[in-house]
């Protein structure tokens, strides 16, 4: 798709340098450098991609960063007004250095000008040479704008460089230099008005990759998480607001306060700090959990944690834990070895280095770990001594041999990780299985459980375990109820509106059990009613006594329609006709829906109930069955289906409570 060029002077005034020609301006590339470096490393990573430009940034001096970008809304390719600006204030760029430093792809800077430090003293972040093709991970042409801060010799004033490149031209080239588009080239004072004419740099990203809506809060912190600059004389600002660290409160710090030091053996000094919040962090939110580890203020390796294996005591903390680790000698000068990956995002974890660096955060992490357990503990067994009064009580009116396996499973559960109001969930859950005799062998055992590791204690009890036995019997007895509530609504012929239909929706296990936690699907209703005219709101008619009833329930990825008759009825051909039309509507109805957010199911079934079935509609029945598509039940099979099923559990609890008396 072709672009628009940007708005340019006369072109006879695009250069105005004495000497200078625009073919001297070229990009040296080989083969598909540009899209392994740039689109393929930084692809859909926004905050990566613009952190190398805010880098560059910092290598030339600058002292104020603005960036600009769309947060908060979607990314769409061929928006004109959707851009990425980064403006620095830095030393800018002569016609010398575009042509020979940052249009040489690959240039170590270092090496190529024997020194690691910025002409302001500033230890220099670029090495490799490719950061510069970062923001082709996420925008199809970059354009830039730079102004030296010294004047040109021959026209004693300053000068401004401004070019660009696109993608789909660098692509094209299989080898050798790549022609750049140069907008302008000369003094200020003769500049388009839109132009630069300050010194620094800025770099225009445009015909940005498609891509979701990202949250302006979680962009700032991925983006401050990126440097350790913040406060050392650079300044950078996001539409506007100065970059911000996101803001955690932690439970337990090593040390705690500012930087512990250690030595890596073989390798030289770190500085470090790690700690744990109070509640996991939430991932789907944004908020990562793991070690960030820095050099030359600059992230070196994203949230790690060091390959650390199982068996570590605590290792659910893993959850809970943030830290932050300078390691200097990753990236220690001209001619040593660089221990970064090309992204400047992760450690050669493979080297010597990287494998005692790991070695040692390993121990860091197991350490830190194991005392942040002991800790949790210790917090845990202070509120178990402040729990409620009413717990207490009900502790101390227990049977004496029933007081000590409450307090044993208290003592036991103390370390187990969990938050306040949940622990306080389950101890009351507890209680009631020891007041109930019916769970008191299930509880005997996990008091004899010996548990080496607090996480397998958590996963023995999934926490719903408990929950769950203590309520069986009162939800078998409950569900006992509702049966035998069908079962008379069937033999006294009670109409299907409003009646069966609505203690059927209500509880839907009585069709089937797996229907116990169900989604009520009441769109779908909707568009049956109004298709075949079956508004409940509507004025009642003759023959409304004989018309069906329904609703609809979402079982994972299958949606049942329920088509319910009133008691005596005889299902007919036409009935389950009738139902199998409602089925190949709705699909019909998912099939049209264009929203790609809209909840659509993969399969529709639909169920018919009635007193029997006419002998002329057995075939039909078992073809639409074999199908999937219709499935015919009698009220007399559901409910004995339901009171068997329900009977032999109560039954088999029965059996167990009558086993654990004393």
């Amino acid at each position: 798709m072709a672009r628009r060029r940007s708005q340019t002077t006369n072109k006879d005034q695009t250069i105005l340098l004495p000497g200078r020609k625009p073919k001297e301006l070229v990009l040296t590339v080989a083969g598909n450098i540009v899209k392994h470096l740039g689109v393929q490393m930084y692809a859909g990573r926004p905050v990566p991609a613009i952190a190398e430009l805010i880098s560059n940034a910092w290598d030339a001096d600058a002292t104020e960063v603005e960036v600009s970008l769309p947060l908060d809304e979607a990314w769409e390719p061929d928006n004109e007004k959707q851009i990425i600006t980064v403006s620095d204030n830095g030393n800018g760029m002569t016609w010398d250095m575009v042509r020979d430093a940052y249009l040489n792809v690959g240039r170590d800077r270092r090496k190529a000008e024997k020194t690691d430090k910025s002409p302001g003293g500033r230890r220099l972040q670029g090495r490799k040479g490719v950061g510069k093709l970062a923001g082709f991970g996420i925008a199809d042409t970059l354009e830039v704008q730079t102004v030296h801060k010294g004047k040109d010799s021959s026209l004693k004033e300053q000068v401004l460089i401004w070019f660009k490149l696109d993608l789909s031209d660098l692509t094209k080239v299989e080898r050798g230099p790549v022609p750049v588009d140069v907008v302008y080239a000369g003094p200020i004072s003769k500049a388009p008005e839109e132009a630069r004419t300050t010194k620094g740099t800025t770099v225009v990203l445009r015909h940005l990759h498609e891509r979701k809506a990202r949250n302006a809060n979680s962009f700032h912190h991925s983006m401050a998480q990126r440097f350790l600059l913040i406060g050392s004389k650079f300044r950078v600002r996001i539409n506007g607001e100065d970059l911000r660290e996101e803001s955690i409160s932690l439970q337990w710090r090593e040390p705690k306060r500012g930087w512990g030091s250690d030595q890596v053996t073989g390798c030289g000094q770190v500085s470090y700090w790690l700690g744990f919040t109070e509640h996991p962090r939430k991932q789907n939110e944004g908020e990562l959990s793991g070690i960030l580890i820095y050099t030359r203020g600059k992230i070196s390796q994203e949230e790690t944690f060091f390959e650390i294996s199982g068996g570590v005591t605590g290792q659910h903390g893993l959850r809970y834990m943030v830290g932050m680790v300078k390691a200097e000698w990753l990236d220690a000068g001209v001619d040593s070895p660089d221990h970064i990956a090309t992204p400047r995002d992760s450690i050669a974890w493979e080297s010597p280095e990287g494998m005692a660096l790991k070695e040692w955060g390993q121990k860091l992490l197991r350490r830190c770990l194991s005392e942040w357990a002991k800790f949790r503990a210790s917090l845990r067994e202070k509120h178990i001594k402040e729990v409620s009064s009413e717990i207490q009580t009900r502790i101390q009116n227990l049977a004496p041999a029933y007081k000590g396996v409450a307090l044993q499973f208290v003592d036991k559960f103390k370390s187990v990780e969990m938050e306040t109001a949940e622990f306080q969930d389950i101890l009351s859950w507890f209680l009631d299985a020891l007041e109930n005799a019916t769970l008191r062998s299930i509880l005997q055992k996990l008091r004899e459980t010996d548990i080496g590791d607090l996480h397998q204690l958590d996963d023995l009890l999934s926490k719903m375990e408990v929950r769950t036995a203590v309520t069986l019997l009162q939800i078998i007895d409950s569900n006992l109820a509702a049966i035998e509530t069908l079962e008379k609504m069937h033999r006294q012929n009670a109409k299907e509106r409003g009646v069966i239909s609505k203690h059927l929706e209500k509880n839907p296990w009585l069709i089937d059990p797996t229907w116990m936690l169900n989604k009520a699907e009441a769109r779908v209703e909707t568009w049956i009613r109004n298709q075949f005219k079956t508004s409940k709101g509507r004025k009642k008619a003759k023959g409304d006594d004989d018309r069906a009833d329904f609703f609809c329930v979402a079982v994972g990825g299958t949606l049942h329609i329920v088509e319910i008759k009133r008691g005596k009825h005889i299902a007919t051909v036409k009935d389950i006709n009738q139902a199998d039309k409602y089925r190949k509507y709705v699909v019909k109805r998912f099939a049209d829906l264009t929203d790609p957010k809209a909840i659509k199911y993969t399969h529709v079934q639909s169920h018919l109930i009635a007193a029997d079935l006419h002998d002329d509609a057995q075939s039909i029945k078992e073809s639409f069955a074999n199908s999937g598509w219709v499935f015919f039940t009698t009220w007399d099979d559901l409910v004995e289906r339901a009171k068997q099923s329900h009977n032999q559990f109560r039954q088999i609890l029965q059996k167990r409570a009558k086993e654990s008396e004393p």
